[in-house]
């Protein structure tokens, strides 16, 4: 989230304008703000009627190994990070974010329906990266759209109505899939019927599109490239690191609910529920985390996910898996939005851009190797191993935390 100060002047026009639509803005959130809340709503119930049934149509379907498809998923997350810096770069220089905004939208849902038309891992993997691409393309651009057709006082708000919207999509998205593999079957032929079907909210989501106005540029200010990040941010910044080599693909999650005997409509249920208990929570845990430090908070969350994933290693019924899969919901809840305040608070406005595209790249890369790395584990191994090993970067990713002279004292930023 890139919410702007009153002496920030990144964005014209400024925040005592007008919206796009030529009214004045309210704090209510405009029909631009709306529209694209809607946009992310069709978009992220055909993404998530695509996104659970992948590692069952993979693995089963094409019979290819696990460590495959963590190198799919891995690419995926390769393909967003270099869509988010880009674009980004592209908005900062001028380039109109709701052009930048339709193409990503996009190239996402088309990708995504000619999914049932895959007949193998490599032109899977070729989709994906496609869908990765639109997915990270869309973020920065869209979000320069919310921002400039409202107030800073009421962002917040407005963002949070993306949010909202884009979660209920991805609670809506895998209960259409259970009723779609409940009449079609939970065998190769439902999935592709429920791959192919996403092209209706990929149609809602395109339709909602066309109607957003467009918005004034940014503004590119070479100047502020100078201003140094801060040692506290660099901290941060290699505890990430670590916890990228912890955090493979959640299909490697999916796939292992399966493997203690969901079917393909239970996982459906199962990560509408974990999306669920994310929504539910992020709100909560955010404002704990204003309160009582964000430095602790991430430690906590970090915490959580280890102990989900010596829980994914040792679970022996379907009953424990489900149970650890919506505390998973538990750590994103804790996790995304704590660490986004916490770079807010301890870079620079001018950087804050750049520190949160620096990121992304940083967590976005790691997903690969760790990916392929645990699938590669469980194929040799078993999903033990596969598991520990994410338990393991997780803890020494909290020890960076917990002894990094920089963040001491930090929670908050200074």
């Amino acid at each position: 989230m890139n919410l702007r100060e009153p002496n920030e002047t990144p964005i014209v026009p400024t925040e005592s304008a007008v919206s796009t639509s030529g009214r004045p803005m309210s704090g209510r959130p405009t029909s631009n703000v709306r529209l694209l809340g809607w946009v992310s709503f069709w978009s992220g119930m055909a993404q998530e009627m695509v996104y659970p049934l992948l590692p069952m149509f993979v693995v089963v379907a094409l019979t290819a190994s696990r460590a495959s498809l963590g190198a799919v998923e891995g690419l995926l997350a390769v393909g967003v990070t270099i869509a988010r810096l880009v674009t980004g770069r592209r908005v900062d220089h001028g380039d109109s974010p709701r052009r930048l905004t339709r193409i990503s939208y996009a190239i996402s849902l088309i990708s995504r329906p000619l999914m049932a038309l895959a007949n193998s891992v490599p032109m899977v993997g070729v989709l994906r990266v496609a869908d990765g691409f639109g997915k990270g393309g869309k973020d920065a651009p869209r979000d320069v759209l919310v921002a400039a057709d409202t107030e800073v006082a009421t962002a917040g708000r407005a963002f949070g109505l993306q949010r909202m919207l884009d979660t209920l999509g991805s609670v809506a998205g895998p209960l259409a899939v259970a009723v779609v593999l409940f009449v079609a079957g939970h065998d190769e032929t439902g999935l592709r019927i429920a791959f192919a079907l996403s092209v209706i909210p990929a149609l809602g989501a395109a339709w909602c599109l066309r109607r957003v106005h467009d918005t004034a540029r940014v503004v590119h200010d070479p100047e502020q490239a100078k201003v140094p990040l801060g040692k506290p941010f660099v901290a941060l910044a290699v505890a990430v690191g670590v916890f990228g080599l912890a955090n493979s693909s959640d299909m490697l999650l999916l796939l292992r609910a399966q493997s203690a005997g969901l079917s393909a409509g239970e996982l459906a249920v199962l990560y509408a529920g974990f999306n669920l208990m994310y929504a539910l929570l992020a709100i909560p845990l955010g404002k704990v985390a204003d309160r009582h430090g964000r430095r602790p908070m991430l430690i906590v969350a970090w915490l959580a996910y280890a102990l989900v994933y010596i829980g994914f290693a040792l679970a022996e019924s379907a009953w424990q898996v489900i149970v650890l899969f919506l505390a998973y919901g538990v750590y994103y809840a804790a996790a995304e939005g704590t660490l986004k305040a916490w770079i807010r608070a301890l870079v620079p406005r001018e950087r804050r851009g750049g520190a949160y595209g620096l990121l992304a790249a940083i967590g976005g890369f790691l997903v690969l190797p760790a990916s392929v790395a645990a699938g590669w584990l469980w194929d040799t191994y078993g999903p033990g191993p596969a598991f520990a090993m994410g338990a393991i970067f997780s803890i020494a990713a909290v020890l960076v935390v917990v002894f990094a002279p920089a963040l001491r004292g930090a929670e908050n930023g200074s």
